[in-house]
């Protein structure tokens, strides 16, 4: 009995400490804090002020960094943080997030070109790039991503900001014309590698781009109740059925292709946008394929340790690999498979794609091959990526800190984190 007070005192230490213990995924939680170190305000010319993104932050201070011969910020990133601050704003009734999201938009229609597409980079000076390939209007990434980012806006905000939306409405009515003219291209086809690939997705050949356009059209379409969006929607839904391997015997069967015949990682959201479609269209067909490619390809790419990247061809019904790069890893690789196998998990209740979902984002919290944390909870930062098992790249820029907020904030939706 007189071991009795050391007993209770010691369960009484031990249930302080269980108490005091990080909970499980405590590595996980979202943090905003560099995605508003990232947030600025600036002046253009001409054209009042804005909010703005920047797009690189550099160890080990973090401080933003204006990149040679591009720009301090861009239409890119600057839609996708609308995207995480409109959904952190809404999920966690935050109101400053949901401000934040309102200003981005605003900034997005300051980029949207006289032709309806979208210049993307802005100069530290406060004028727009109008020069580089790649921040011309083009119905190219940064369109597709602007108008994802405003059909979201769009959406579910409708009731709340009526003179916003009333803009973004016109400004998503603008990009009309490109896809429709996608869409008149159904039903050509070109060889490449022995690959029979449609050519109406965008610049001819993007799966990948044409995934952010297909999630588009869906909130836009979820938004307007505009039925003409569903045909436009059909002919990308039947791009990327097309371009999706079907060959049981190959490691990669249930892959949709992102470009010709090779696939990235980055940006692959097919399955996801598929799943999103048969949401709205109950379309049996874009349901199976895209379980087909969680099913089936998600696996290998676990087996493998994660590939950044893939080069295929086929020949005589048979698609084998011609090379594997494996690194350099990004947050973006793992988004859309999150995203994806969430949905998925949402839709079908099968455990197994919960089961998945957090085995890709154990890559945030350490289970990847350089065996080190990419998200930092303390600090909010996402590490650039991961180079070899050896180095990672410490720069913490936004493309990386928003595609991990954004994996979070999806599986904060699905209730399955602490």
């Amino acid at each position: 009995m007189r071991r009795m007070p050391f007993v209770l005192g010691l369960l009484a230490v031990l249930a302080m400490l269980q108490a005091c213990a990080p909970p499980e995924n405590a590595l996980l939680r979202i943090n905003l804090a560099h995605l508003n170190h990232l947030y600025d305000r600036v002046e253009l010319k001409n054209d009042g002020s804005a909010s703005i993104i920047y797009i690189y932050a550099e160890y080990p201070d973090y401080r933003p960094v204006v990149a040679q011969g591009e720009g301090f910020t861009c239409a890119d990133d600057i839609a996708r943080a609308a995207v995480v601050y409109e959904r952190y704003g809404r999920y966690f009734n935050d109101f400053a997030a949901t401000q934040k999201a309102r200003q981005l938009v605003r900034t997005l229609l300051k980029l949207q070109a006289d032709n309806g597409c979208f210049y993307n980079f802005l100069r530290k000076d406060g004028t727009i790039e109008k020069h580089n390939r790649n921040s011309q209007p083009l119905p190219d990434w940064w369109t597709w991503r602007s108008f994802w980012a405003l059909a979201e806006f769009g959406l579910h905000h409708r009731q709340t900001d009526k003179a916003l939306t009333d803009s973004v409405r016109l400004a998503v009515q603008r990009v009309r014309p490109y896809i429709e003219a996608l869409a008149r291209e159904q039903g050509k086809f070109e060889t490449v590698r022995g690959f029979r690939l449609p050519v109406w997705l965008p610049q001819k050949y993007g799966a990948d781009q044409a995934s952010i356009l297909l999630n588009a059209m869906v909130s836009a379409f979820r938004w307007t109740g505009d039925s003409s969006w569903v045909p436009l929607m059909r002919a990308q839904v039947k791009g990327l059925l097309a371009v999706q391997v079907n060959d049981a015997a190959s490691p990669v069967n249930g892959m949709f292709l992102s470009w010709k015949n090779f696939w990235h990682a980055y940006g692959n959201s097919q399955a996801d946008a598929l799943l999103a479609y048969f949401e709205i269209s109950g379309d049996s067909a874009a349901y199976r394929a895209a379980l087909r490619e969680i099913d089936s390809f998600y696996p290998f790419l676990i087996r493998q340790g994660y590939l950044h990247a893939l080069t295929l061809t086929r020949l005589n019904g048979r698609v084998s690999i011609e090379q594997k790069i494996r690194f350099e890893q990004i947050a973006y690789d793992f988004r859309p498979a999150i995203w994806a196998c969430l949905r998925a998990y949402r839709l079908s209740g099968a455990k197994k794609y919960l089961e998945r979902a957090r085995k890709f984002l154990a890559w945030f919290s350490g289970d990847n091959a350089a065996h080190r944390a990419m998200y930092e909870a303390q600090t909010g930062r996402c590490f650039d990526g991961i180079l070899s098992p050896q180095k990672i790249n410490l720069n913490a820029g936004a493309e990386s800190t928003i595609e991990a907020l954004l994996s979070l904030l999806e599986m904060q939706r699905t209730r399955i984190m602490p």
